[in-house]
């Protein structure tokens, strides 16, 4: 779970900490995953780890995780929430995707989430896994009347992990994923494709 950017568009405010549901957005979404990671634990006798990685204002982002490390306390489920640091959170996105994805277990197959897309439930989730299948990675579009857009989360196999490790800062996943098999089921549900970057995309979700 990507959450160490700096949220340059949205003002003076970091928009992981805007109110959402009664908890703040990153909250939000790492709930979601976690519900996801019991389910996925439960039915599969599987551990489950939910990786989040800070930057911009980290304490305040990870004083907000609170509620999530309640619930990987409550649960019996065998999963559990490992937050990761990353210092050079400016240089861009991937960098802090290197880090969270470093931090793969060995052999895991690997989801990489955004913050700021309270769409994605843990519904979202399960979809996804049935479709690896032997692929690299799964990947969901929004298809909407004209166009077919790219979503979030992504599934990734084991095998793209140190691919995307040892690639240079300017890189992006996108780009691995373009010499890659990649799955990429359309869905008509903007969930997958909606995030919260300026104020008005704040206004239309609460709206």
């Amino acid at each position: 779970m990507l959450a160490a950017g700096t949220s340059s568009r949205m003002g003076r405010e970091n928009k992981l900490l805007l109110q959402y549901d009664e908890v703040p957005l990153v909250t939000h979404c790492c709930l979601q995953a976690l519900r996801f990671l019991e389910n996925h634990s439960v039915a599969n006798n599987e551990n489950g780890t939910l990786i989040v990685v800070t930057g911009y204002r980290r304490r305040s982002v990870e004083k907000a995780l609170a509620p999530c490390k309640l619930f990987v306390e409550r649960t019996d489920a065998p999963i559990s929430m490992l937050i990761v640091n990353n210092p050079d959170y400016r240089n861009g996105q991937f960098t802090s995707t290197k880090v969270g994805v470093r931090e793969v277990s060995e052999g895991s197959e690997f989801f990489i989430s955004l913050a700021d897309m309270p769409l994605v439930t843990a519904e979202h989730y399960a979809k996804l896994v049935p479709m690896l299948q032997g692929h690299d990675a799964v990947r969901p579009f929004f298809k909407n009347k004209e166009d077919r857009v790219p979503g979030h989360p992504v599934l990734h196999a084991f095998c793209l992990k140190d691919r995307i490790v040892q690639c240079p800062n300017d890189w992006s996943v996108s780009r691995i994923l373009k010499s890659a098999d990649v799955f990429e089921p359309s869905f008509d549900d903007s969930s997958w494709s909606q995030d919260i970057d300026i104020p008005q995309d704040y206004q239309n979700l609460r709206g």
